[in-house]
């Protein structure tokens, strides 16, 4: 029997978040005599953040701090039990970051899951900050795009900076937002500005989005822990020549072929960012 009907009786753990948890005793394993014997796993895991919200298939585990301890239900010796975890917290005030883990054990071992560490398949969301729009224009010149370019932009928010791009000269676009109403607006937008021809808004994860072969130009104004994701299909998809250019935030050790710090008639100084696909980036991403 799956460990996943586990996750239905996450009801009355008991003790404290340094304590082991004990999932409650009520549980359809329980509920007849049967001459099989059956024992409990004891379930260690190590956070990410002593806030975060951890979920057992989908219901949720009580408790705070960086490792918690609960024990299963007694489940049966025989068969292979198996179970997802996630964890879901806020590393700073503008960004939510998603992690799972599927896990596999049998009955009576015990299980230590580590979802502390970065993994390829984090999904992160990022709150809409618009970029001010003499920076997206800014930002389309630091690219310098041309009549040859295709631009990208993930988290396009309201697409002012491929529309900037377009009008600029680039030729056609690809805006992809995870957000319903920012589609809704980029749609609008483009739309307004006449360019629905030649810049496609799409909704989805832009995380999603792996073929980026045609792209030449990339817009980025979505955070650190996005841009660390992104970072190895950027390497991969890109053909040497792309650049890359990203309002405030970097990409770790890829330190940026140019940074130059402007001022908004809006006010404040911004600082943008430019990278450019090399061959030896392409061998460093193991796209060569």
């Amino acid at each position: 029997m799956a460990i996943s009907r586990v996750a239905l009786l996450i009801v009355g753990l008991v003790a404290g978040s340094s304590g082991i948890q004990t999932l409650a005793s009520r549980s359809p394993w329980q509920a007849t005599a049967t001459q099989e014997a059956r024992v409990v796993s004891r379930v260690t895991v190590t956070l990410p953040d002593a806030n975060a919200e951890l979920e057992l298939d989908g219901k949720l585990v009580p408790g705070t701090g960086m490792t918690r301890t609960f024990e299963t239900p007694r489940l049966p010796r025989t068969g292979t039990q198996r179970a997802a975890l996630t964890v879901r917290w806020q590393p700073n005030t503008y960004t939510s970051m998603t992690r799972t883990k599927s896990v596999s054990f049998r009955a009576g071992d015990a299980v230590k899951v580590d979802l502390s560490r970065e993994d390829p398949g984090d999904r992160v969301r990022v709150i809409y900050v618009a970029t001010p729009q003499d920076i997206a224009e800014e930002m389309v010149r630091l690219a310098e795009v041309t009549a040859s370019d295709v631009v990208y932009e993930p988290g396009c928010g309201d697409a002012r900076i491929t529309i900037a791009a377009i009008k600029s000269g680039a030729r056609r676009g690809l805006c992809v937002d995870i957000d319903a109403d920012r589609v809704k607006e980029s749609r609008a937008k483009v739309k307004e500005a006449g360019f629905d021809s030649r810049i496609e808004v799409r909704h989805g994860d832009a995380l999603d989005v792996h073929d980026l072969s045609d792209a030449t130009v990339v817009f980025l104004y979505m955070g650190d822990h996005f841009d660390m994701l992104i970072r190895p299909v950027l390497w991969k998809q890109l053909k040497v020549g792309a650049r890359i250019v990203s309002h405030r935030f970097t990409m770790g050790d890829w330190k940026p072929d140019k940074t130059a710090t402007v001022t908004s008639a809006e006010g404040g100084f911004f600082e943008l960012h430019l990278w450019i696909i090399t061959d030896a980036v392409k061998r460093r991403g193991g796209g060569r």
